[in-house]
């Protein structure tokens, strides 16, 4: 389960972060270790948002910031659990928000991990996230993200290649594709009519990906590092 840490106080972040590591070792030898990200700003948390199955938040120097986050990540499709914690601010007194929020107090205290963590956990076994795409029999479909491969151009269109070897003939092009993908952070778009999903990739040399079909895809050797990079990272949420 990944979980985004959100907390302008450092030596509470820290803190929740220790709490959580203890959390995870508990659960070491099963498929539901905890994967912890930190964030004490706004910015760079809304980079990727949507990779998250739970998230901890107190943004609490600015009374309005917390609110807006929520916001801004509900309106991009989020519905995992948003527990706000408290303390400078009584968000208990915010108007409008979520059901998928849960409201906890400060200070971040062991006892009530567990039971938080269940929520994230029936989230995480009973959600597929998905894009919604136009097929070419000119309906609309939603695709699920964890079955996509890659994208790349056909002969008679654009296709996404499925996980199971089939394909879908879709209208959208490449930047709308990149457009709809974006906020997962295991899709890139290696060159200009290629978007691959890293999970996917079977081997990368300094010059060409092959996925696990066996398809190979070029791409300038000046982003090797990068791809390296990335294909770890995503290998890491696992």
């Amino acid at each position: 389960m990944h979980i985004a840490i959100c907390d302008d106080n450092i030596a509470d972040r820290k803190h929740l972060e220790r709490l959580l590591s203890r959390e995870s070792d508990k659960r070491m030898g099963t498929p539901n270790l905890l994967y912890v990200d930190s964030y004490g700003d706004r910015e760079h948390f809304l980079f990727h948002p949507l990779m998250y199955d739970m998230i901890f938040m107190d943004m609490s120097e600015s009374p309005a910031l917390t609110a807006e986050i929520v916001a801004t990540i509900t309106e991009m499709g989020f519905t995992a659990p948003i527990v706000l914690y408290s303390s400078k601010i009584d968000y208990t007194q915010l108007p409008d928000l979520p059901p998928n929020v849960i409201h906890q107090k400060k200070p971040y205290l062991p006892g009530p991990l567990p039971e938080l963590l269940a929520l994230g956990d029936a989230h995480v076994q009973g959600h597929i996230e998905t894009i919604s795409l136009h097929l070419t029999d000119g309906y609309e479909h939603n695709i699920p993200v964890r079955d996509i491969m890659y994208y790349t151009p056909r002969e008679d269109g654009n296709a996404l290649y499925m996980k199971d070897g089939t394909f879908v003939a879709v209208t959208e092009d490449a930047g709308q594709v990149q457009l709809l993908t974006e906020p997962y952070k295991e899709f890139c778009r290696i060159n200009k009519k290629v978007i691959v999903n890293m999970r996917f990739i079977s081997m990368l040399t300094p010059i060409t990906v092959m996925m696990q079909d066996y398809r190979e895809f070029h791409y300038s050797p000046l982003r090797y590092s990068e791809l390296k990079f990335l294909r770890e990272e995503v290998n890491d949420m696992d």
